[in-house]
């Protein structure tokens, strides 16, 4: 898991390097300008929902509440572990005050803390591969944990990221930084409370 997280991260700092010094490339115009179509498609409910799971609101409250179950019912490291993904989205968004990305088309979020117009990375793909890879990591056997964990982050953040983009409230390379440091986020914390490995049953 060190090598998943140390990967990880180091893209997620690479991409937000870039993403500060250049401005959106064509293929990420062309992306969202195709993604925006799908708000008016049958998957628009489905990505609608996505969006609304993914809100600060939504999610952290129900981090709180599956790391106090864990807690309370000792599962000490598990607990930790679950709790520790609080933590990713305060470098979320650390590090969008440290790119200073514009969203597109200067489109601005209200957050917790007012409106929101930094875009890298995405905090709601953050949120969703950090918190899918641990659930998973703690119910998955030992055998399957490694891949399954990496697996289920991964897609947790492609389908929040496509939300995203979808949306318009996204580049590309944001769902990308923000899978990354979800991803890396979940690996790293895995791998510094080793005794998190045992099973969680809930």
């Amino acid at each position: 898991m060190g090598v998943i997280a140390l990967v990880s991260l180091v893209l997620f700092a690479c991409l937000g390097a870039l993403t500060r010094a250049f401005a959106p490339a064509g293929w990420e115009l062309m992306l969202v300008g195709a993604a925006a179509s799908l708000r008016d498609a049958p998957a628009g409910t489905v990505l609608a929902a996505l969006n609304a799971a993914g809100e600060l609101q939504v999610w952290g409250p129900a981090v709180v509440t599956l790391g106090m179950f864990a807690l309370l019912t000792r599962r000490t490291a598990a607990g930790v572990l679950i709790l520790l993904t609080l933590v990713a989205d305060l470098v979320s968004g650390i590090t969008k005050l440290l790119v200073e990305r514009p969203r597109p088309d200067g489109a601005t979020i209200l957050g917790l803390l007012g409106e929101e117009s930094f875009a890298y990375p995405s905090g709601h793909v953050v949120r969703a591969a950090a918190l899918v890879g641990v659930l998973m990591w703690l119910a998955l056997p030992r055998r399957w944990r490694v891949l399954g964990a990496l697996g289920a982050a991964l897609a947790a953040g492609a389908l929040m990221g496509l939300a995203r983009v979808a949306l318009g409230v996204h580049w590309p390379t944001d769902a990308l930084g923000g899978a990354a440091l979800g991803v890396g986020w979940f690996a790293a914390t895995a791998a510094l409370v080793p005794r998190a490995r045992h099973r969680i049953r809930m």
